[in-house]
């Protein structure tokens, strides 16, 4: 089970990269990724536990292949959804619409959206108050070069600010809605529409639901 022990530790060693990074950044981020990648091939077979069950390896090998990604980064992403009590796929299937699982930092309207999961800074700096404070998880602050370099580093951000949403909004949509348009780009369209089913909100439920399935051409 991906218990508060599991995220502790990785907490720590992200703690520790990001004293690292602040003297060698590359160094800092790759030892970052080098280490999850020896924890994950140290620990016990997390399929066989009751918190993984809605996840079947076989499927998630399947994605990684479909999508050229290595299978530890999508093993990555299941254990934050379940270290965030969210739902399964729930950010795999975010990821998928933000960027297929590739990494790509782009200038995107004055600013750059980062990673695999294409926050922003402003964003990322929200969800780490979240985590931080509402969660009580001791993380490495947001800088360019981490979330630019650091894929593992961008994907705990959005799973905590993804929880966040929720625990905010209380509603799926509005969550998602928000995660995409912004915190006000989510009341602007609520004004437009009289809801928070957008074309993004709708689909990532589409893309969540195939995914549960073991679909992988999505």
């Amino acid at each position: 089970m991906f218990t508060e022990k599991r995220i502790s530790r990785f907490l720590a060693v992200a703690l520790v990269t990001f004293i690292v990074a602040t003297q060698a950044i590359f160094i800092g981020t790759a030892a970052f990724a080098e280490n999850r990648e020896k924890e994950s091939q140290q620990e016990i077979n997390i399929w066989d536990t009751a918190a993984y069950k809605e996840y079947h390896k076989e499927d998630i090998d399947k994605l990684a292949k479909e999508y050229q990604v290595e299978p530890n980064y999508l093993y990555y992403i299941a254990e934050v959804e379940t270290a965030f009590n969210l739902e399964p796929y729930e950010l795999f299937s975010l990821i998928y619409l933000e960027s297929k699982f590739v990494p790509q930092t782009i200038m995107d309207g004055g600013s750059f959206s980062y990673n695999t999961t294409q926050m922003k800074l402003a964003t990322a700096m929200t969800a780490y108050m979240a985590i931080t404070q509402y969660y009580q998880k001791n993380i490495p602050y947001p800088t360019h070069d981490l979330l630019k370099d650091n894929k593992y580093y961008a994907t705990l951000l959005a799973g905590g600010y993804l929880r966040y949403l929720h625990d905010t909004y209380k509603d799926r949509d509005e969550s998602y809605t928000a995660y995409r348009m912004g915190i006000n780009g989510r009341l602007a369209f609520f004004r437009k529409n009289g809801n928070y089913k957008s074309s993004y909100a709708l689909r990532l439920e589409e893309v969540r639901e195939s995914l549960t399935q073991g679909n992988t051409k999505i």
